[in-house]
């Protein structure tokens, strides 16, 4: 009786895990590997960010303007730092598309076209038509470069051009993505303080910088 006993047991545990179903594990969903850096010059002086030192980590942003259900965007991105002050910020625009249906994004086809078509852009005061770049000094001032400053080689026509390369666009889910690598040199920065009205000057040079835009 106990040799039939043992032998339901183990027949009835071998007929109980046969019904066990098997845990299925989902594929892991694809994942955007985004990285920052930037080095140059800045007023003579060698600066580097790299991403987790010093706190630092890419910021991209969006400035809109609506008009008449038509919507125009500027692009920009930041390495910044909760515990530093200093940043470099750069923006590129403006993509302008119907927002009358409610969209509050330009489409991803239009995202990605206009960052492929505007890798050699000219500056532009607030990015509003192509590049512009500003610098976020420790002092809290900002210096910002202008289409028509005090020296002509920042003028548009003969200033230094600016050159997206290794424009790489991914998605994922967490949003759309233009990656690029932004090199630009000889750049003059303005900031006029608010209380004397003085404009002071300073140059960036042999700058590259890593990043992304998104959409």
């Amino acid at each position: 009786m106990i040799k039939k006993g043992l032998f339901i047991l183990g027949l009835t545990g071998l007929t109980l895990s046969s019904c066990i179903e098997h845990e299925v594990i989902p594929a892991p969903e694809p994942k955007v590997d985004l990285v920052c850096s930037f080095e140059g010059n800045i007023g003579g002086q060698f600066v580097e960010y790299t991403e987790n030192v010093d706190g630092y980590y890419g910021y991209p942003s969006i400035a809109k303007q609506t008009v008449s259900l038509v919507t125009d965007a500027q692009y920009f991105f930041a390495m910044v730092s909760d515990d530093f002050t200093p940043f470099v910020k750069i923006g590129m625009g403006s993509i302008t598309w119907n927002s009358g249906n409610g969209s509050e994004t330009p489409s991803l086809s239009l995202f990605n076209g206009f960052f492929a078509a505007n890798d050699l852009p000219d500056y532009s005061d607030q990015a509003f038509d192509g590049f512009e770049v500003s610098y976020h000094h420790i002092n809290g001032s900002t210096w910002t470069s202008l289409v028509k400053p005090w020296h002509e080689a920042t003028n548009t026509a003969n200033g230094p051009k600016v050159a997206f390369t290794g424009i790489k666009q991914e998605s994922d889910a967490s949003g759309d993505y233009s990656q690029f690598v932004c090199t630009f040199d000889n750049v003059w920065l303005y900031y006029t303080d608010p209380i004397t009205s003085d404009t002071d000057s300073l140059i960036i040079t042999e700058a590259i910088y890593r990043g992304w835009f998104k959409r």
